[in-house]
């Protein structure tokens, strides 16, 4: 499972149609009182700021979206998929509303179910490479916070050249990040399918009814509020951040760069990798539960021990890059589900928060390492339900996160064991930061794998890709049972036996 551009799926040549959510009587749009979450309007807010300095909707023209491709092995029918994307959009309210910004008034509005009909547009027979960068043009300047639809469709149908395939296609959807998170991303995939499958034979679909993002975000609002000084999540914060901006990628924390979304940032560079086969990540899983730790402490182990020798610190070769030690602790930010409530399981919308992470590490030890980010992870544990931006108002704080960890597991999202059958991918669009690095960890059925993005920089790129390669030594070292996971030496397991881990 990669999560990556869509240049890293390879598209076949076929039929390209355009599919837009539209609404023909405008009459049908109604004020909608109920607020917008903070993330939510965060990201309006840095939309507006954006547009506003650089008169595009980014640093090329394209919106910010996250999206997916996925393989429908059955007869193209685009009346039944017309079907399908309606009934979609209809069970989702969050794919159904919007925001309006007057000066720096934000009001929303919202319409109903039946109101929503979908468009196609067919383009015509294109090659891989021409679908592809008409898909890339159609999401990137057809998507933006503040014009509905929100979420875009493209299907590429006749696929192949020669020997033209009538028995499958791709759907490819792009949503802005406003209404849309990974989760939901992952869900949207199983739904459009079974939908689909409904329309065609009539069978059940399966789908319980779910909650709306709108009403989670009268919730989410009222618990912002309450958000005060004196808050233990607004202590934690401000101990994180101390006096400084927020903490960089070890390896990168001396580089000077631009902030994302100014109009000179470089576009970033990307990368995704196995970092383990179901059977070492299950052996990696065990070892975490033998340290009472969860797999996501798992992970801020695995981040710490391999930013311990890939980052320079005392002793470091100023060739390569790597050393016996980096000074201080590694900290990090890492987002959390908010999908509290039953009826927001399933979802469409943005449920998510974020912890500061922090650990002391004096050691390769391994299971010291485990234990110390189980504890750290307990320390912050309940802070992602306090939203980031009301704290950073409270602190004064304009930054934002420079190193991001994320794990997901992702075995029991609906639909998940066809997924490879599906050919499924998540999909992001491009970014521009000379100084984020976001590390992705998604545990799937078919392993453990680690996406990122980091700055298109020669060093940014060679620490990454070090880092990278540390992190499956790590990991692989933690499923043998190794004492320690010092760098370059042989790794002594418990039983005795000895492992020569993967060198960065």
């Amino acid at each position: 499972m990669h999560f990556t551009e869509l240049a890293d799926y390879p598209l076949p040549d076929g039929m390209v149609t355009e599919w837009t959510p539209s609404v023909s009587n405008t009459a049908a749009w109604r004020p909608d009182a109920r607020p917008l979450a903070f993330t939510h309007e965060a990201h309006l807010r840095h939309s507006l700021r954006r547009t506003r300095s650089l008169d595009t909707t980014g640093p090329a023209g394209d919106a910010e979206w996250i999206g997916a491709v996925l393989e429908i092995d059955r007869t193209y029918d685009p009346e039944a998929l017309r079907r399908t994307l309606q009934r979609w959009i209809a069970r989702h309210e969050a794919l159904r509303t919007t925001v309006d910004a007057v000066g720096d008034s934000l009001t929303r509005r919202t319409i109903e179910e039946s109101a929503v009909t979908v468009t196609d547009r067919v383009v015509g027979l294109r090659s891989g490479a021409d679908a592809h960068d008409h898909l890339l043009s159609f999401l990137g300047r057809g998507l933006s916070p503040f014009r509905w639809p929100h979420v875009l469709i493209a299907t590429v149908s006749e696929t192949g050249f020669l020997h033209v395939d009538h028995g499958r296609f791709l759907v490819v959807f792009g949503a802005d990040h406003s209404v849309m998170d990974a989760y939901s991303m992952l869900l949207s995939v199983g739904e459009i399918r079974r939908l689909y499958d409904h329309e065609l034979d009539a069978r059940d679909h399966d789908l319980p009814g779910i909650g709306s993002h709108l009403d989670y975000s009268v919730h989410d609002r009222r618990t912002g509020d309450d958000v005060t000084a004196d808050s233990e999540a607004v202590a934690l914060w401000d101990r994180f951040l101390g006096d400084g901006p927020f903490p960089a990628f070890p390896s990168l924390a001396a580089e000077a760069g631009v902030a994302a979304g100014s109009p000179d940032a470089t576009r970033q560079g990307a990368l995704s990798v196995s970092i383990a086969s179901p059977e070492t990540t299950a052996e990696f899983a065990a070892r975490c539960r033998r340290s009472d730790a969860s797999l996501t402490a798992g992970i801020a182990a695995v981040v710490a021990l391999a930013g311990r020798t890939t980052a320079p610190g005392p002793g470091a070769d100023t060739d390569t890059g790597t050393g016996t030690d980096t000074a201080g602790p590694c900290r990090f930010v890492m987002p959390m589900h908010t999908r509290y409530a039953p009826e927001f399981a399933r979802a469409v919308g943005w449920f998510v928060g974020v912890v500061p992470v922090t650990m002391e590490l004096d050691s390769d030890h391994a299971d010291t390492a485990l234990v110390t980010a189980a504890d750290s992870l307990r320390a912050v544990a309940g802070a992602e339900s306090r939203p980031w931006s009301a704290i950073a108002a409270l602190l004064g704080v304009v930054d934002v996160p420079r190193f991001v960890v994320s794990y997901l597991d992702l075995r029991h999202v609906p639909d998940a064991d066809s997924w490879c059958a599906w050919r499924v991918q998540p999909l992001r669009s491009a970014t521009y930061s000379d100084t984020e690095v976001y590390l992705w960890f998604l545990r799937t059925r078919e392993g453990l794998f680690l996406s990122a993005r980091f700055p298109g920089t020669d060093a940014a790129t060679t620490a990454v890709h070090r880092f990278v390669t540390r992190c499956r030594g790590v990991v692989d070292a933690l499923a043998a049972g190794a004492e320690t996971v010092a760098e370059s030496a042989p790794v002594t397991t418990t039983n005795g036996a000895v492992r020569q881990e993967v060198r960065a």
